[in-house]
């Protein structure tokens, strides 16, 4: 198999006439897939922001330097920072996904 060259902020993927992944054998083109980086990137950086203080909460609770999720939501109401801390790391997936 031939090794596509990659520059710096452009990578290469074999398509069709359509734009399409062709079957093996078919007749393919180059096409330039852009990575955008920029936007992406600050999304990635707001959901570490969001999930990290409930994390480190989480950890300086266990250790008893501050009062515990449990102590302050109660178990049932752990459902609302680990809702704010998912919602950060799915941020972070998304944001950092392709780096």
């Amino acid at each position: 198999m031939r090794q596509l060259r990659q520059t710096h902020a452009i990578s290469y993927y074999r398509v069709d006439a359509e734009g399409h992944r062709p079957a093996a054998g078919a007749s393919m083109r180059m096409q330039p897939a852009v990575k955008t980086t920029g936007r992406f990137r600050v999304i990635g950086w707001v959901g570490v922001v969001v999930a990290t203080p409930f994390f480190l909460w989480l950890l300086l609770g266990g250790l008893g330097v501050t009062p515990s999720m449990v102590e302050v939501f109660g178990i049932s109401g752990l459902r609302i920072p680990a809702a704010v801390t998912i919602t950060g790391l799915l941020l972070a997936a998304v944001g950092f996904h392709d780096l």
